[in-house]
């Protein structure tokens, strides 16, 4: 999200809904997403759809929501974790259906099925933005 107010439009957004909602608040994002620390922060689940171009979004949102119930049952109580990474731009664009990206998805996926993790999400955001 671009703002001409904020720097983290997605950060304030949630920090006005925190504000005003003691609910648990699930989100879903796209792969390039800048990701801040606020807003992991402020989510209390946060999953991106894992494909680019996009053939998981439905997907992805049954993710989160299963997450999201369980968690408003009180069966689980999430925590979002952001581990930055140094990463070079890649040459594709993020493409998830050719090159190297294949290999860490499958990887992502066993990730998710063979651990306490409810969701794991690989988010590159876009280069150009420098200050998250």
């Amino acid at each position: 999200m671009i703002t001409d107010l904020y720097d983290d439009g997605e950060g304030e957004l949630l920090r006005r809904i925190r504000d005003t909602l003691d609910v648990p608040i699930a989100m879903t994002l796209d792969p390039h997403a800048n990701v801040s620390e606020e807003m992991c922060a402020l989510a209390n689940i946060v999953v991106a759809y894992k494909t680019y171009p996009h053939t998981d979004m439905r997907e992805t949102g049954r993710r989160a929501s299963e997450i999201l119930h369980r968690t408003m049952e009180g069966e689980i109580a999430p925590v979002t974790l952001r581990v930055p990474v140094a990463m070079m731009e890649e040459a594709n664009s993020g493409r998830t259906d050719i090159g190297p990206m294949i290999k860490r998805i499958e990887a992502l996926r066993d990730y998710e099925h063979s651990s306490d993790v409810l969701a794991a999400s690989i988010i590159a955001g876009f280069p150009a933005d420098i200050n998250l």
